[in-house]
Formats: C-alpha cells, structure tokens, sequence
C-alpha cells in the first residue's frame, strides 16, 4: 500500500454528507442562514474537543477482506472452521493471504494497521494471530479516517435514500432500526454496552457468512454483473450513550 497520504475529502462527497442532514434541519424549520451558523460552530467546536489522533490508513475495504478470507477461506482456516495461526511467509503464511485479497498490496503495511488497531497480534514463536473476527478500526488513542468516512458515508447515503425514495424505486427498501431506554445507571449503561458489543459479534458473523456464502466466486464476464459486483451491501451497527440533557429537538417555547 506503500506511504499513505492524507485523504482530502472532495466538494461532492461533502454535499453527500450534508444533503440529509440539510433536508432534517430545513424541514425542522430552520433557516438556511441559521444552518450555516450553526455549521460554522459546529466545525470550531470539532476544532477544540476532537481528542483522538485520526490516522490515514488508506481504502478500508482491503483490510476487511483480509479479515474476511482469514476467516472464510479453505487455505488459511482449521478443521474446526477456525483461522488459523499464520507464519508472515510461506505458501499458506500471511503474506499469501495479503496477496490473496490484492497482489497489489504491500503485506508488512497491512499487517501493521491490522495490528495497531488490536486485530492482530503476533505470538512469541513468530506466527500472527486473528484477534478479532471484523476489522476494528480504533484504539483508546486513535482513529483510522477511511473507515470513518465510509461509516458517515453509509449513514448519510441510507438517510438520504429514504427521503429521495419513489413508490415505483427498484432498489431494495432501506431502513433503520433501534432500541433505547432512559434511567441506567452508569453500570448498567456499561454493563449494557458490553452486552450487546458480545451479542452484536455473534449476529455479525451470520450476516458475514450469509453475504460469503452469496458472493460470486469468480469475477463477472459482462458488464452488469461487473457493477452487480461493485455494488456494497451490508449491515452497520453502532452504540448509543448520552448523558442527560434538554430536548434538543423540540424549538424554544415562547
């Protein structure tokens, strides 16, 4: 993957991310020029309390492979379907599973994003375990930016779907779910959280072997399957905690 250098994020991705956001805000009642204030405080606001390093780490979905065909693929799995511990050369060793997702990618800088983030690590005999069954982009210090992005990305493109959807759309109805409750205690709020961290894993890996058992094994001939193959679908999941607050969605009574 060689040297990575900073992601600048293009005029037309912003507008992506911002068209459903923009759409909430004008049909909230608020003013195009109170929006614009608003972002303008917002972004002065990311400026001072943004804690976290935030890392370039190049295209997100090669790492996911990774993770993926360790998990999935014959080669580099035991009898029990387990992946299995990888010496970083060899013919079934990391470095062959690397070129296994793209033989254009530089194995050693995979491996070490992979293991900054805590989804691999290296055993005292020299092999390379799987820690984590998906690609986990965070660590108490750090942020990885691609992944990020395509998070806000995702949730911005789902948003937007449903405002924009038509009766006689063809593609499949989009959606959000959620569950929440008020009045946990600190413990409980993160007794909850690693509940549901343990839970979401195991409904992960079915939805991740269901999308494995339906992608194509080889690359498509023609040129609608080849965008068929292109096409991303999946499922995101994230976690909700907020301490106590006013309404923030109800206007100032006067």
């Amino acid at each position: 993957m060689g040297k990575q250098t900073k992601t600048r994020i293009s005029a037309k991705r912003a507008e992506a991310l911002f068209f459903p956001i923009a759409a909430f805000l004008l049909s909230g009642g608020l003013s195009k020029v109170a929006a614009l204030r608003s972002l303008g405080t917002a972004m002065a606001k990311a400026q001072k309390h943004v804690c976290r390093r935030v890392e370039h780490i190049g295209h997100p979905t090669h790492y996911a492979d990774v993770v993926a065909s360790w998990t999935h693929d014959p080669r580099f799995i035991d009898h029990d379907g387990q992946p299995r511990r990888l010496p970083f050369e060899g013919k079934y060793g990391f470095a062959s599973l690397v070129r296994s997702v793209s033989p254009t990618l530089d194995a050693r800088s995979v491996l070490t994003v992979l293991r900054r983030y805590g989804n691999v690590r290296a055993t005292r005999d020299g092999y390379y375990v799987l820690a984590r069954p998906f690609f986990f982009t965070s660590s108490r210090s750090s942020l990885a930016f691609e992944p990020l992005a395509y998070f806000l990305s995702d949730a911005s493109a789902t948003l937007a779907r449903i405002l924009t959807r038509t009766n006689g759309a063809k593609s499949p109805e989009l959606f959000w779910r959620k569950v929440e409750s008020t009045g946990l205690s600190a413990k409980a709020a993160r007794d909850f959280t690693s509940f549901v961290r343990e839970r979401s894993l195991d409904f992960l890996e079915e939805l991740d072997d269901w999308l494995e058992a339906h992608r194509p094994k080889r690359a498509p001939a023609n040129t609608a399957r080849r965008r068929d193959a292109s096409r991303r679908v999946g499922l995101g999941l994230f976690s909700i905690y907020s301490d106590p607050e006013p309404n923030l969605w109800q206007g100032r009574r006067r």
